[in-house]
Order: structure tokens, then C-alpha cells, then sequence
């Protein structure tokens, strides 16, 4: 059973710019064969959002009533046979990232440091918590964000 809806085609997700759509996926296909020599096994796609009510009660249990908008990450992923992560942001003001995903290692996340891959690395901890994976496969990703930084629009929660 998949974790994850899946998909074919653009219009599945998008309602319109649909080719403007289309050419991200491919550019992003493109540069992450350029950096790991190797094509993508899939794109997953994850919205930015709005909070209609409710902005930062979350972490405290209260409700909030958040609302999915079009500007969105996207993260081209291969897995490999190593325990390696190699995580590259295509833009350059992200440095890219890489660490150990060997069982009974521990995903370090330095909170005194505001870096763009402590939120993958969040996100990467909570699946493998979540799934209770003890012996995680390796993998190279590729993330592209349309997302605006610091725009109030949960970019870091959808790279989450």
C-alpha cells in the first residue's frame, strides 16, 4: 500500500501553467542527472501553505485550518545500496548537505545553526521514527522551491 498518493501527469496536481510546470520538473530532472550522473526514481511534491486561523498554535495541540497553495517544493530522490544521504538544493544560496543514515546512527540537527537541511533532516527523522525503520536505505535528493523564503507561507513545513 503506498504512504504517499501518486501520479502521472502535471494535471493530476496542477490546475493551470501547466507547461510552466512541466519545464520545472524537467530542469529539475536535468540538474539532478548533472550532479549524481543518474536519473531520479521519482519527484515527490509538497505544497507551501496558508494558515487561515491559527497561526503557530499547532505546537501547542490547538487546531489551526491551514489551506494548500500552488508554490511548492519539490524533491527529485534516488536510492541507493549505501547508508549515505546527499542532499542538494538547486539554489546555490543552500549549501548542500550529506550524512550518515547507518543503523544506529543518529541524525545530528544543530539547532544553534539555521540551515536550510535541518529541516529535511527533520523531516527525514520523523519518517524513519514514524515507519520504525531500523536500516534505512541511502538515497540522493535534489530539492527545488518555489515556495518564497520568509514569506509566512510554511516553506520550511513543507520541506518537513
Amino acid at each position: 500500500m503506498a504512504v504517499v498518493p501518486s501520479c502521472d501527469v502535471l494535471s493530476s496536481i496542477y490546475t493551470s501553467d501547466l507547461l510552466k510546470h512541466g519545464v520545472r520538473f524537467q530542469a529539475l530532472t536535468e540538474a539532478f542527472v548533472a550532479a549524481f550522473g543518474c536519473k531520479p526514481d521519482f519527484i515527490a511534491r509538497a505544497p507551501g501553505r496558508v494558515n487561515i486561523i491559527g497561526e503557530h498554535i499547532d505546537y501547542c495541540g490547538f487546531p489551526v485550518f491551514p489551506m494548500a497553495i500552488v508554490p511548492d517544493f519539490l524533491i527529485a530522490v534516488r536510492a541507493t545500496g549505501d547508508c549515505h544521504i546527499q542532499l542538494v538544493n538547486r539554489d546555490a544560496r543552500y549549501p548542500a548537505c550529506s550524512f550518515d543514515c547507518s543503523p544506529g546512527s543518529t541524525v545530528t540537527i544543530d539547532s544553534t545553526t539555521h540551515n536550510w537541511a535541518n529541516y529535511f533532516k527533520c523531516g527525514y527523522k520523523g519518517a524513519i521514527d514514524a515507519l520504525g525503520t531500523t536500516n534505512p536505505s541511502g538515497m540522493r535528493c535534489m530539492v527545488d522551491g518555489s515556495v518564497p523564503s520568509s514569506a509566512g507561507l510554511s516553506g520550511s513545513s513543507a520541506l518537513v
